[in-house]
């Protein structure tokens, strides 16, 4: 009677446990991990070392339909129910990169700022601010990178049997987020991220999750691999280059092919000047662009992001160096795109000074020409170039060390059509982007009298002959001002004739007038002394006392 009724015992111990170990397995069915076998692994071995105990080796093997439980290959992939793994701890993450302000929010404890470094643990709370980027590296070396504006909860970072699997749910409760997961690290991943209205599951892929519409839609993007998108009535696989939304209390939509990578063919890589102005082609179907500037080509280590309705983007301040820029387009119902990838680099200071003379268009001095500009506050020096030609392949003047800020050329130019430009060197920049191209003429020189002659009632004055295409102003003034002039013409002879005046001092000069009709600069006024003209009577009438006395 006492056997029967131990056996009785037994039997029902078995099958309770049987029971519990088949409703485990249903309730799991759906949230399981997957392990690659290795060498020497066996169902035995694997039990012991990762579940919660060994009368899970039956179930596993038929879970996975294993013939043999003592012998596995390697590579063969095993799903094991999270519900039949035991527990080893809590895990914690580190801050691999941060750029502007964000804080960490932990306990009962005061905000500390996320700094470089940082070790992050289960339950901490993260809050970017404006322009503001954090990159968290887990344990099994995921990384998610925080956007600006984002805030989020580390709710679970759990280790599950012997480190075989590192489980990791994120509470996004605000903004956007990049994750990458990786396919092979050592360990296996069971990564999530949690929004209000959505859940996004993923092992070993790329892909963003965003909160839009005031936390009551959000969007999922894959880049690489299979997110698996569920909320309170189904889950959704969505495949590398498509995307989905997912209203909160509804169903994930179908998921859409993402839009296309934008051609940037056409788009600079190389600025002066900030802003910066950066021109795209539109994007078929693009009803707003996001675009992410970062001195890594795997932008880890982002420095700005801005978004914009229309094109160009334009961005504020950031540093001299290069860089790399990323450009998606956002479909209509906030899915973004394939992202478009390109460096480029900046080198817009020291900014190149103002200029006071010559100015574009402008006449310089006919000799020892004299080039002025403001004192550019960041320079140490400056760095003159005057060039015969727009892209200075023929250059006349060059000169990389002038520290003052005005430079008066030792030799002078010949007459003639120049180009001349300048940029400012700092001891912590380096040398700063070249101002424009700015053309400027010296001008002919104004000719000076050869030859003046007089006679009683003609003036002629005469010069040097004129130069192909050339012409002379000529003015003839009683007073140096020239605000009196008596005669005034404009010739391509090299002489001019003029009625004789009154006797008195009087003011002549010329200028060279060019082919194109640029005028040249006057020359220094001369004088000419126009002495008393006596009239034969007027010298009988002074003479003739003489004669009477006689």
């Amino acid at each position: 009677m006492r056997l029967r009724s131990c056996l009785y015992k037994i039997e029902l111990h078995a099958f309770l446990l049987a029971v519990l170990m088949a409703l485990s397995s249903y309730v799991s069915a759906t949230d399981k991990w997957t392990y690659t076998v290795k060498p020497g692994d066996n169902l035995w071995n694997l039990t012991e070392r990762h579940l919660k105990n060994i009368g899970y080796v039956q179930q596993l093997q038929q879970l996975n339909k294993i013939q043999n439980p003592y012998v596995v290959p390697p590579g063969k992939q095993l799903h094991i129910p999270l519900a039949w793994t035991k527990r080893l701890g809590t895990t914690s993450a580190h801050v691999v990169s941060v750029h502007g302000k964000a804080v960490l929010r932990r306990n009962n404890q005061a905000e500390m700022p996320i700094e470089l470094g940082m070790e992050l643990l289960e339950g901490d709370e993260i809050q970017s601010e404006d322009d503001a980027f954090v990159t968290i590296e887990f344990a099994d070396k995921s990384r998610l990178r925080l956007q600006e504006n984002t805030y989020l909860h580390l709710n679970t970072m759990q280790i599950f049997g012997d480190h075989g699997l590192i489980d990791t749910l994120i509470d996004l409760q605000q903004g956007r987020t990049e994750s990458s997961v990786p396919r092979a690290s050592g360990k296996s991943t069971r990564f999530r991220i949690k929004t209000p209205s959505a859940i996004s599951s993923v092992r070993g892929t790329e892909f963003r999750v965003g909160i839009i519409n005031q936390q009551l839609t959000t969007s999922s993007e894959v880049l690489t691999g299979v997110v698996g998108v569920s909320d309170k009535k189904r889950s959704v696989d969505v495949l590398a280059g498509y995307g989905t939304v997912t209203d909160k209390g509804k169903s994930s939509a179908h998921p859409v092919k993402l839009l296309p990578a934008p051609d940037l063919s056409e788009t600079v890589r190389y600025y002066q000047s900030l802003p910066l102005v950066i021109q795209v082609k539109p994007l078929i179907g693009a009803h707003a662009y996001r675009a992410q500037i970062a001195i890594d080509k795997d932008f880890r280590n982002l420095l700005s992001e801005f978004i914009t309705m229309s094109l160009p983007f334009r961005d504020g301040d950031i540093p001299d160096g290069d860089y790399w820029l990323k450009i998606r387009g956002i479909d209509e119902s906030s899915i973004e795109g394939q992202d478009a990838i390109i460096p480029f680099s900046l080198n817009a200071r020291p900014e190149a000074p103002f200029i006071i003379a010559p100015l574009p268009e402008g006449m310089a001095e006919p000799e020892k020409q004299v080039f002025k500009w403001t004192e550019q506050t960041e320079a140490s020096h400056y760095a003159v170039m005057i060039s015969q030609d727009s892209d200075f392949s023929h250059m006349v003047y060059f000169n990389p060390e002038v520290t003052e800020n005005s430079l008066v050329l030792s030799e002078s130019l010949a007459p003639g059509h120049y180009f001349w430009r300048i940029f400012s060197v700092s001891a912590t920049e380096g040398a700063g982007p070249m101002s424009d191209s700015m053309p400027f003429r010296v001008p002919y020189p104004a000719p000076s009298l050869e030859e003046t002659k007089v006679d009683e009632n003609k003036m002629t004055f005469a010069w040097r002959a004129a130069a192909e295409g050339q012409s002379f102003h000529f003015q003839f003034a009683r007073d140096d001002a020239f605000t009196d002039i008596l005669h005034e013409e404009s010739t391509t002879a090299s002489a001019v004739t003029i009625t004789k005046p009154s006797s008195g001092t009087y003011y002549l000069r010329l200028k060279t007038i060019e082919a194109d009709g640029f005028e040249g600069l006057w020359g220094q006024p001369q004088t000419i002394e126009v002495p008393i003209s006596l009239s034969p009577w007027f010298m009988f009438l002074i003479l003739l006392p003489l004669f009477v006395l006689l």
